[in-house]
């Protein structure tokens, strides 16, 4: 298998077991055996566990921001690219990596290994340069409220995904619909664009 071919395995392969058994609980053997190879070809291309947990963090963001650029390709106005931002936020709307943000939240509270945690401070930091920029653009544009920074913004939107993403897990038939998630968004977008 070609190296590439391997390490996209690998990843694979690490994000179900690192979201059946979480961080802490996998091991290189579990990894290993998932991917149906033996535990030295791991170390071929990763040094060590969190080496792919921090590789596969960044996988997931390289993902999504593939997705999003396709997605607002076409986009009219920055108001139009940050619904459709909004509507395709990775922790509530792609079911692929809802297993990795669940493990993302629960190793951002559990692990003391500085490396992982700045991998997530990053992971986050991205997202929030990238909405910021596209309310930056709305903002000049008078499109949405302009009476606070546009990063201030564009946490509000991480904060309210991360919650979204984290509660709807439990299956609280009331908020897992998608209904609710996309009336959440309608909400959001309605307080933003208030002048």
């Amino acid at each position: 298998m070609k190296a590439a071919d391997r390490r996209k395995q690998l990843l694979d392969s690490a994000a179900r077991c690192f979201a059946e058994h979480g961080y802490r609980g996998t091991t290189t053997a579990m990894i290993a055996a998932k991917a149906g190879i033996s535990e030295p070809i791991i170390y071929r291309h990763f040094k060590t566990k969190h080496d792919l947990f921090i590789a596969l963090i960044e996988k997931v963001a390289d993902e999504v921001f593939d997705n999003w650029q396709k997605a607002t390709r076409n986009a009219k106005s920055p108001l139009e690219k940050l619904q459709v931002l909004m509507y395709q936020n990775p922790a509530t709307f792609d079911p692929r990596t809802a297993g990795v943000y669940r493990l993302l939240f629960h190793a951002s509270t559990e692990t003391s290994e500085p490396a992982i945690q700045q991998a997530i401070r990053d992971h986050y930091d991205r997202y929030v340069r990238s909405l910021a920029s596209v309310m930056a653009e709305a903002q000049k544009s008078g499109l949405i409220r302009s009476d606070v920074p546009a990063e201030w913004l564009a946490w509000q939107i991480i904060h309210a995904a991360v919650g979204f993403a984290m509660v709807r897990p439990l299956n609280i038939p009331s908020h897992a619909s998608l209904e609710f998630a996309q009336g959440t968004i309608r909400l959001l977008i309605e307080i933003l664009t208030r002048h």
